[in-house]
């Protein structure tokens, strides 16, 4: 197969890579980048190496191998713009906008440009502009992509410029208790207040990407309804019809904001009714997160420019993290809290020698069951000082995640692997530390 690839880029140029990149099959389009930049590294070919390391989810490398080529002054449009992904999930967002209006001044009726920029624009109403762009030049464009630009579309249409999770009271320092959910090995909350007073139970989920809550538990406290549209997640179909809304008021302890942008759902997030929704650890930002599930609280304390541990990146909301099999390869993992077991995707599983796909298992997660989920053993994780146990976990195939979030996603970090530790993050210097604590 490698001897294929090799002479097959002989004749390659930059169009063949993404074409492999469009059809999932983004191992053999970094090989037949490296080995077209090799015979012809001009700035077409680099470009294209660029994206391909990005799709594999080798963020870093995409930077080292797009950052000269995006100085130039003659830089292609798709070079600034997929750079331009890599300074937003580094955090850099101020030049991730520069880089991707530059990205548009050149190339302006390019979808795969025009969309990218959207994700990045300084206003709504920028980038309701560039969605309209990408949608009149979406045909040929992936379906789900395209459901995803319209739900997009929607919602900044109907927010405008309105400004969302306004801080009322932010104090410096503030603690409360991170309570486990009891019966499910693994998995913590915090209680929030709506406007009516009403507390609500959300699960502290690392892996989410905002505020998900059933929608009978905030209808009567204070919910505007605003937009719907489809939440691409990893149960059912992989397609959850949701509805996007303001509520009045959200507080978790001293932490009080108006107009918190929520995602609501008909589902059930718990059959038994012990949590009414995930909450992820953006609504923190600017805060260093300290969660200990030893001790049962969650401390938030000023965010600094250098902190303990490892970076992580945001891809789509999604904390991302390096992680590896003890004996296999490494990849980017969703950081997880709510996850109650690990998973693994399935393409990941196929690398790590002595790894067992066994029987189906019952997963179940936002928008249902995981369809085609089974159990893997012989796998042992290992993300810092953390090892597992080695003990079962589960698969499924992620192409639809990793496709639409345009970085290959090895699977997620769940409780199987996190419970008993203390993890900090630092939404700041955007870096995360996990220590591993025995019980008083």
């Amino acid at each position: 197969m490698l001897a294929a690839l090799l002479l097959a880029a002989a004749a390659a140029s930059a169009g063949d890579v993404r074409d492999l990149i469009e059809k999932d099959r983004w191992s053999e389009a970094l090989v037949m980048a490296r080995a077209l930049v090799a015979e012809a590294p001009d700035p077409d070919a680099k470009t294209a190496l660029g994206e391909a390391l990005y799709r594999a989810g080798r963020i870093d490398e995409a930077d080292a191998t797009l950052s000269p080529v995006a100085a130039e002054a003659d830089a292609p449009a798709r070079a600034l713009a997929q750079l331009g992904l890599v300074r937003a999930a580094q955090g850099r967002q101020d030049e991730a906008g520069t880089l991707m209006e530059g990205a548009v001044a050149r190339a302006p009726g390019d979808p795969w440009v025009v969309f990218r920029a959207s994700g990045v624009a300084a206003s709504r109403s920028r980038a309701v502009a560039l969605l309209k762009s990408y949608l009149e030049a979406s045909a040929n464009e992936d379906p789900d992509r395209i459901e995803g630009a319209r739900g997009t579309l929607r919602l900044y249409t109907a927010l405008g410029e309105r400004k969302v999770w306004v801080a009322v009271a932010a104090p410096q320092r503030l603690e409360v208790p991170l309570k486990p959910l009891a019966g499910t090995g693994g998995g913590y909350f915090v209680e929030a207040t709506l406007a009516n007073r009403k507390k609500i139970r959300l699960l502290l989920d690392t892996g989410s990407t905002g505020l998900f809550v059933v929608e009978r538990a905030v209808k009567k406290g204070g919910l505007t309804p605003l937009s719907e549209e489809t939440v691409f997640a990893g149960g059912g179909s992989g397609r959850s019809p949701s509805k996007r809304g303001l509520l009045a008021k959200l507080a978790i302890g001293g932490l009080e904001f108006a107009d918190a942008l929520v995602t609501t759902t008909t589902d059930e997030f718990d059959p038994q009714g012990r949590i009414h929704g995930v909450l992820g650890l953006n609504v923190f930002s600017g805060y260093r997160v300290t969660m200990d599930l030893v001790k049962g609280r969650l401390l938030l304390t000023p965010g600094d420019d250098h902190a303990d541990g490892v970076p992580y990146w945001d891809v789509g909301g999604q904390m991302l993290v390096s992680a590896s099999a003890a004996s296999g390869p490494d990849g980017l993992f969703l950081f997880d809290t709510g996850a109650t077991r690990s998973m693994l995707a399935r393409a990941f599983v196929d690398e790590v020698p002595g790894a067992r796909v066994e029987s189906a298992a019952s997963v179940r997660t936002y928008g249902g069951h995981v369809a085609g989920a089974s159990s893997v053993r012989g796998v042992v994780l290992r993300f810092l000082e953390l090892t597992s146990a080695g003990g079962p976990v589960h698969t499924s195939d992620m192409t639809q995640r990793s496709r639409l979030g345009g970085v290959e996603i090895s699977g997620f970090l769940g409780m199987d692997l996190l419970d008993g530790t203390t993890i900090v993050v630092d939404t700041r210097a955007r870096r995360i530390a996990v220590t591993a604590k025995t019980k008083d």
